[in-house]
């Protein structure tokens, strides 16, 4: 009897224990969002064969724009000549094969449809006023990920055809930069670009410390969003990764102390820390890169923990990071 009431006393112990460690997530199934990535991509590839410019035009009236001055370049859709300059993009025998390995990668998007409409309601959880954006699918030839406007998305699903594409091999992309070149980083991909869109950085000083609080803040953004990813999700980390960022935690901060960096202002100095690479400059090979903003995440943690009062919203338009990093009492 003894025996069974002390496995009954370790099993509601166990209970309590996970249901403090798990996220205290809203329920957001009230709010109503209907999303639909439309695929771009694949009705320009269609043109082609239509040369239907003006049917296209209308019913990409909205995004055509972006695209052709953001990720490609041919300039104003209203041009006389465009329909010359997209032809020539459309007919390039390299482009045609990459718009079949994204057929093929891609033949649907309702997984993302799926995430990003989940990521959507905790938007308007959040911020009821903001407007769920129009998303697209497009290819860019290999230019930007994810571009974004007002009230508008653009994917480039050619930046996401898995790790082992021969494309990113002849264009020598880095190994480091190819790992996450894979489908399943599209959505979050979306919500990180939307976040360094919507709040952009604006800081009281324009240092090493305001730098890696502002990126810790959009990745927290990220994860209010998209709270079934990981903090090596969010970090864009392994696993091995992020265990090896909280084992050496107080070594990165000492090291950013004793190197005297935190309230550095230049540049060089600053991209060491928030910049993707193979590991951290500075720190020991096996480190990963962006050590700077996994610590700002570990600030603004801190920070929101500390600071019940702060909601999502208040935090996003916080700009004094003096303030965050002070009133987080961040001590590793």
């Amino acid at each position: 009897m003894q025996h069974i009431q002390r496995i009954s006393t370790l099993l509601l112990c166990m209970m309590i224990l996970f249901s403090c460690n798990s996220k205290k997530v809203p329920n957001v199934s009230h709010i109503s969002v209907d999303l639909k990535i439309k695929r771009f991509d694949k009705d320009l590839f269609v043109l082609k064969e239509t040369q239907d410019f003006a049917q296209f035009k209308t019913e990409y009236s909205d995004f055509l724009s972006l695209f052709s001055y953001k990720v490609i370049g041919l300039g104003n859709p209203d041009d006389p000549n465009y329909m010359d300059y997209l032809n020539k993009f459309l007919e390039d025998s390299t482009m045609n094969v990459v718009a079949q390995k994204v057929a093929e990668v891609f033949p649907d998007l309702s997984k993302d449809e799926k995430e990003l409409e989940q990521a959507f309601k905790y938007l308007k959880y959040y911020f009821p006023k903001r407007k769920v954006p129009d998303v697209y699918a497009q290819i860019s030839g290999f230019n930007q990920s994810v571009v974004v406007a007002e009230d508008l998305i653009g994917i480039s699903l050619d930046k996401y055809l898995g790790e082992d594409c021969e494309f990113y091999s002849l264009l020598a992309t880095p190994m480091y930069a190819r790992k996450n070149m894979v489908p399943e980083r599209v959505s979050q991909d979306v919500i990180l670009a939307y976040g360094l869109t919507e709040f952009p950085f604006k800081p009281k000083s324009d240092d090493l410390i305001s730098n890696m609080i502002y990126q810790g803040k959009i990745r927290y953004f990220l994860m209010q969003l998209m709270p079934e990813k990981s903090e090596a999700d969010a970090m864009k980390y392994t696993q091995e990764q992020l265990d090896w960022c909280k084992e050496s935690e107080d070594l990165i901060w000492g090291y950013i102390i004793e190197q005297k960096h935190l309230f550095n202002t230049e540049y060089r100095t600053i991209i060491k820390y928030i910049n993707d690479g193979p590991f951290t400059p500075g720190m020991p090979q096996d480190s990963p890169s962006k050590t700077g903003i996994w610590v700002g995440l570990q600030i603004v943690k801190e920070f929101m923990e500390k600071n019940k009062e702060y909601t999502l919203s208040d935090l996003m338009q916080e700009n004094d990071y003096g303030m965050i990093l002070r009133n987080s009492s961040y001590q590793p």
